[in-house]
């Protein structure tokens, strides 16, 4: 079945801003109790996201203690709720979407010139209680021509929308407004993007034969676009998340639209569009086959293959340049690069539920079982080194040290910037492989710190949008793709140096840095966007390069 995705499916720039202030916050103030008021966005996925985090809701100012943390929602909040939570002692940080905090400015400035407000909204939803808190005189909440009849014959009248409100609700009643009070000060403050978002139901109904809308329950605007895509007359399922899914509702629909709430998270979206993508698929492997496919996923999504790849790789220009034990020197890199990206993805996941849909789930599940296994890898594999010299165990015993720190303590964020602590995986990658697969020929060094760059750069730039939403200072974040990708052809030139010094030594290196720098190009022209894809040909890469340098 042919699956086609909304351009503007996913956060908008108001949700977007608030779940970042909130795990930039977290991310901070390590140790401190953090609530939002309200659930911060309506999509019940993302708020137990958060809740996992240690972010609860505040349902009443008695839940927390002075000192405490609230975060107000994207919806915004009525002055007076915001001075009872300053009073009773919480630090506040303001998440208000900016287009709403322009209609409550519009609102309080039109009321205290003595203005009646007429609000063109729901009634009971969040933006529009925090609206109407701002006024100080008459105010009415209308959704209807016939509301409007009923309304007093005000002198000065202002109007504003629920800037998620559908844009024929808002020309019905505006009309109705002038009628009644021609001198009305029209204010229009729907959200261009709900506006967008709307308008593309239209254009995709026509190359459609149904449509799925993804979001939560409890959200209006996914709401209203479940109604518009159900009036186009096309069969039209609302879901959640992709358990929603019945096979027997898509019997004879070859192609489907999917649209999104402002409030649904990316990785929702994607693993909703993987799930319709293989209904009536032709050409599905036989069951007794598909066990392959879960080991492999497993494996990915474990970094098991990422380690294995990293361990041959060490094993390989050990046996090549006479080190001693080749092969327990690539199962010590094979097991810290496991604990170590582990630890660190566990410590880090908030920014991987952003952007890596198809690895965050596996990690909520497992974390119990993976966890204890990355810490006994580590351990063991320090244990392993003293079998082999000095240089083994000194590398790999501070790197269990260091990763296990990392991973439970936050005295790194206060040490390290930003800009190191994101380049750790980097540089624990290069000094495993150079000082246990390579020492004997330091040059060596040259061609697995531009291969291991390549490799980080290629991350960076798939993670670069999580980068900048949680406001990280990473080298792609801070530069961009281009800069990168001229970065990265320059480690390239420089990395061919040792390939060619030392011949078929390095071929499979010299094969292994050229197609990084191909991929890395490719992520960076937004190519291929799926993270756990880029990660599995990236790790491809330097397996077949292992391979070729035996």
């Amino acid at each position: 079945m042919k699956v086609r995705l909304a351009k503007s499916a996913g956060f908008c720039i108001g949700v977007k801003r608030a779940v970042e202030l909130v795990l930039r916050i977290a991310d901070e103030q390590r140790g401190r109790k953090i609530f939002t008021y309200g659930p911060l966005i309506h999509n019940p996925q993302t708020v137990e996201m958060l809740n996992e985090k240690g972010i609860d809701v505040l349902e009443s100012p008695s839940d927390g203690e002075p000192g405490d943390i609230v975060v107000i929602r994207s919806h915004g909040v009525a002055p007076k709720v915001k001075k009872e939570i300053s009073e009773a002692g919480f630090d506040i940080f303001d998440a208000t979407c900016p287009k709403v905090a322009y209609v409550h400015r519009v609102v309080k400035q039109y009321s205290d010139n003595g203005y009646a407000t007429i609000i063109i909204g729901d009634r009971e939803h969040a933006e529009v209680i925090g609206i109407e808190g701002e006024v100080v005189g008459p105010v009415a909440v209308v959704s209807s021509p016939g509301e409007v009849e009923s309304l007093p014959l005000w002198e000065k009248v202002v109007v504003v929308v629920q800037t998620t409100m559908d844009r024929r609700t808002y020309d019905v009643v505006v009309n109705a407004v002038r009628e009644k009070f021609p001198n009305a000060v029209i204010k229009n403050t729907l959200c261009s993007e709900t506006s967008y978002r709307q308008d593309e139901i239209e254009e995709l109904s026509r190359e459609s034969d149904a449509f799925v809308v993804i979001g939560g329950k409890n959200s209006a605007n996914t709401g209203r676009l479940f109604k518009m895509a159900s009036a186009t007359g096309l069969p039209t399922f609302w879901v959640e998340t992709e358990n929603d899914i019945s096979p027997d509702d898509f019997d004879g629909i070859e192609r489907v639209a999917v649209v999104a709430g402002a409030s649904t998270p990316n990785w929702i979206i994607v693993r909703v569009v993987e799930h319709l993508e293989i209904i009536h698929q032709r050409f599905l492997p036989p069951w007794r086959w598909r066990w392959l496919k879960n080991i492999a996923y497993a494996m990915l999504r474990s970094n098991l293959f990422a380690a294995i790849s990293a361990g041959l790789l060490t094993g390989v220009l050990a046996s090549r340049f006479s080190l001693s034990m080749p092969v327990l020197r690539g199962l010590i890199t094979a097991a810290i690069f496991f604990g170590a990206q582990n630890l660190y993805e566990n410590r880090e996941w908030q920014g991987l539920a952003l952007m890596d849909p198809n690895k965050v789930q596996f990690v909520r599940q497992t974390r119990k079982i993976l966890l204890p296994v990355s810490i006994i890898a580590l351990v063991l594999s320090t244990a392993v080194s003293f079998q082999i010299g000095f240089v083994p165990i000194l590398v790999s015993s501070l790197t269990t040290i260091f990763s296990i720190l990392y991973w439970k303590l936050s005295v790194f964020e206060r040490l390290l910037p930003s800009s190191i602590k994101d380049a750790m995986l980097m540089v624990l990658w290069i000094v495993l492989v150079f000082f246990l697969g390579a020492i004997a020929k330091p040059i060596v060094g040259l061609s697995i710190a531009v291969l291991g760059g390549l490799r980080a750069l290629t991350m960076g730039l798939k993670e670069l949008e999580t980068d900048r939403i949680l406001q990280r200072k990473s080298f792609t974040a801070m530069f961009g793709g281009k800069i990168s990708v001229i970065f990265g052809a320059i480690a390239v030139v420089i990395g061919i140096v040792p390939a060619v010094t030392y011949g078929c030594l390095l071929d499979g290196v010299f094969f292994a840095i050229s197609t990084m720098w191909l991929l890395l190009l490719l992520v960076a022209m937004r190519a291929t966007r799926k993270g756990t894809y880029i990660e599995f040909i990236a790790d491809t890469i330097i397996f077949i390069g292992a391979i070729i340098t035996t």
